[in-house]
């Protein structure tokens, strides 16, 4: 396209950028294209060992003496696609597809999560005519993987008063806060003995699921606890043989399928049990449309069972771990502390189960895991934790909250939306390696994120683009 929309800087910026793979764990060539623009705009760059770019800007003229501000997001995209989409995102750009309303990608996510930050910040750095105060733009890498990037960067990159975080994907809408995470990986030992009777698969199927931060208030069964349920309605000796449910942490499991032992004269019972119990779940959670369970006579597929004993103790020490929230903010009525269950495998004589906890106090996270610990210790099991990050704890009426609110009124006659979110953003890790410095996060409308269906609205752009200016030329 040689005509782009305008602001005609931005888009040019992103038509650059969406021409180079930059998916997690691939953002080389992004790096390099960062650095290089840099060097053609005669500006002060630099990459760490982890594959960050910093890169400054001295004041315009007149804001020599005003605090610095750091224009943040990172580099990297989820990469998805239609199944009948033939591009190899590793190694192709993207296909720009420019409506009226909306910019999309031709099949593919749209990487507008997070290439509208650079994009931003490119077009303020190229632009000697808009007044700032010094500036450092700071990209970070593999965000959607674990906020790698956020993690390893030095604090001294982080050298400004304010932190402009372009992130978010709802207009008008700051957040300044958000909760931190941990995850827990749990593994409880069992007794296992030859397998023997006649095998059951039973299998949960058609929940509706969802992202365990964003909709962990909502009424969402979780497949594992469902099961957990539904186990424990049977009356009669089983002997749990396999177990395989949910496929990420932080995603509420939609599906979990079981196999178990069972004298031959049992199937009926068993089988009545859970149908029992389901239509009993079903009942209390009348919106899971298509929450189906099948419990069928299956073919011996594993050659050892819990015993009926361990099976039970096994059962018995699930029931009792929580999930879902556990805590909520009622000044922000939003979830302050929560749990999801999300993995459960049954695997090398021990079930293993991945749980990510999440809090907006960071004393609230590290009590719940020490729970969690608790529990698998006395029941003889191990655990441990992994990818910790920091809650952006809420501090009310900044400086930067406060001028930001003015401004975005002067522009639009009407105030924004200030929330913090239960789901992790890199400003809890930056600002817990900068404890004075005071953040916030903006962005323009962006649509079904993280999917083909991703869209980024013109519109919208143009008009944060127009707030992100009055912004700093009020800092």
């Amino acid at each position: 396209m040689t005509k782009y929309p305008q602001p005609e800087a931005v888009f040019r910026y992103f038509s650059e950028l969406a021409a180079i793979p930059h998916g997690s764990g691939h953002t080389e060539g992004i790096r390099r294209w960062a650095l290089n623009t840099a060097e053609r705009l005669g500006l002060e760059h630099s990459s760490d060992a982890a594959g960050n770019v910093i890169i400054r800007k001295a004041a315009s003229n007149g804001y020599e003496n005003h605090p610095r501000v750091i224009l943040q997001g990172h580099m990297d995209m989820v990469c998805a696609k239609l199944p009948d989409c033939p591009k190899n995102m590793e190694t192709e750009g993207l296909d720009l597809i420019w409506g009226e309303e909306y910019l999309s990608a031709d099949g593919t996510t749209l990487g507008g999560d997070d290439g509208i930050a650079i994009a931003y910040a490119f077009a303020i750095l190229e632009d000697d005519s808009i007044p700032h105060p010094p500036l450092t733009a700071v990209f970070t890498v593999d965000e959607e993987t674990g906020m790698d990037g956020a993690n390893a960067l030095s604090p001294e990159a982080l050298d400004g008063t304010y932190l402009i975080n372009i992130d978010s994907e709802e207009e008008g809408i700051f957040t300044v806060g958000c909760a931190g995470g941990v995850r827990v990986h749990m593994q409880y030992p069992v007794e296992t003995d030859t397998a023997d009777g006649t095998a059951l698969c039973i299998a949960i199927s058609g929940l509706t699921g969802g992202h365990s931060g964003a909709e962990i208030h909502k009424p969402l069964l979780n497949a594992n606890v469902v099961m957990i349920r539904l186990l424990s309605a049977i009356q009669v000796p089983f002997y749990l043989a396999a177990w395989e449910g949910g496929v990420r942490d932080n995603v509420i499991p939609t599906e979990c399928s079981v196999t178990v032992y069972c004298n031959t004269e049992d199937t009926k019972a068993i089988q009545n049990a859970v149908t029992a119990q389901q239509q009993l779940i079903a009942e209390t959670y009348p919106h899971e449309t298509v929450f189906s369970v099948s419990c069928k006579m299956a073919e011996a597929s594993v050659q050892s069972a819990l015993t009926c004993e361990s099976t039970l103790a096994l059962l018995q020490e699930m029931q009792r771990l929580p999930n879902g929230v556990q805590k909520m903010n009622d000044t922000l009525n939003m979830p302050e502390t929560s749990l999801n269950l999300g993995i459960f495998s049954l695997k090398d004589h021990a079930m293993h189960i991945d749980a990510l906890l999440r809090s907006g106090i960071n004393a609230e996270k590290q009590l719940l895991a020490d729970k969690l610990h608790s529990y698998v210790r006395a029941a003889g099991g191990s655990s441990s934790e992994s990818g910790s990050y920091p809650a952006w704890e809420y501090i009310p009426d900044t400086a930067l909250e406060h001028t930001a609110s003015a401004v975005f009124e002067a522009l639009y006659r009407k105030p924004p939306v200030i929330q913090t979110i239960h789901a992790g953003l890199e400003c809890g890790i930056l600002s817990a390696k900068a404890p004075n410095l005071q953040c916030i996060s903006i962005g323009p409308d962006l649509l079904d994120i993280h999917t083909p269906r991703e869209r980024l609205s013109i519109a919208s752009a143009a008009r944060t683009w127009e707030f992100l200016l009055a912004l700093l030329k009020a800092l």
